[in-house]
């Protein structure tokens, strides 16, 4: 899994470039209103990076969250505000998580496993499953393998945000795309690391779920669509626990 060590401190400027946080909280309320998750269940938040989601949630009246991530530096940079707002905060890999106490839901957005090996995405749901309470809701998103091999083709990016300079290098080789993500800032000093994106198709992730024991209950593109079109980049599914 991709730790994010060296570029964590910028994810919050980059992150917005992919993801809109907005249609994420909108979906992810929107399921717990249909599926029966209020405001008082306990809720963990899977490579939860800076916390922003669970910090949003926070704000929308859940009380019982948690997160967990596998970067030092990005839980470093959450844990104050977090232990201020009352939300319990793991330095883990998830597939080592383990937790007597069971959840009611479980989320896992922005692309998290995506970074995760194809040879641990059975044993990561496994687990999801594990520490969910029976007929707990799952809500995660993917890349979709489309959207990763056309970044590929773009080879890369390059974005300017508060005279820091941010470019991404794509290189795609079969099974996954790696990014070679780096920071130049004002004082010329640069930041690199690489990550990796591994390319899932909605079979294969369908039917690890339905082997990790999940109904999947809503399917949806980029959080708001019902039907794929060549302009998308997210899947996004809710789950149950069975």
């Amino acid at each position: 899994m991709n730790s994010y060590s060296k570029i964590a401190t910028y994810y919050s400027k980059f992150s917005s470039l992919f993801f809109s946080k907005k249609d994420i909280l909108r979906f992810i309320e929107k399921s717990f209103l249909d599926y029966g998750v209020k405001k008082d269940c306990k809720i963990l938040d899977i490579g939860c990076a800076d916390a922003k989601l669970l910090f949003l949630l926070k704000r929308r009246g859940f009380k019982k969250l948690y997160g967990i991530d596998i970067s030092s530096k990005m839980i470093e940079l959450a844990l104050k505000r977090a232990i201020l707002k009352g939300i319990k905060l793991y330095n883990l890999n998830f597939l080592n998580f383990t937790s007597r106490k069971k959840f009611d839901a479980a989320l896992c957005t922005m692309d998290v496993v995506n970074h995760i090996p194809k040879k641990d995405v059975f044993d990561f749901f496994k687990n999801t499953n594990t520490i969910l309470k029976k007929n707990g809701i799952f809500i995660f998103d993917i890349n979709t393998k489309e959207y990763l091999q056309k970044l590929g083709k773009r080879k890369f990016i390059v974005k300017k945000f508060d005279e820091v300079l941010f470019r991404w290098k794509f290189n795609l080789i079969s099974r996954y795309l790696k990014i070679n993500f780096s920071v130049r800032e004002k004082n010329g000093e640069n930041v690199l690391e690489d990550v990796y994106q591994f390319i899932y198709d909605e079979e294969f992730i369908e039917n690890t779920l339905k082997d990790c024991g999940f109904e999947v209950l809503k399917k949806v593109y980029d959080y708001r669509l019902p039907l794929k079109t060549k302009f998308l980049s997210k899947l996004c599914y809710v789950c149950k626990k069975i």
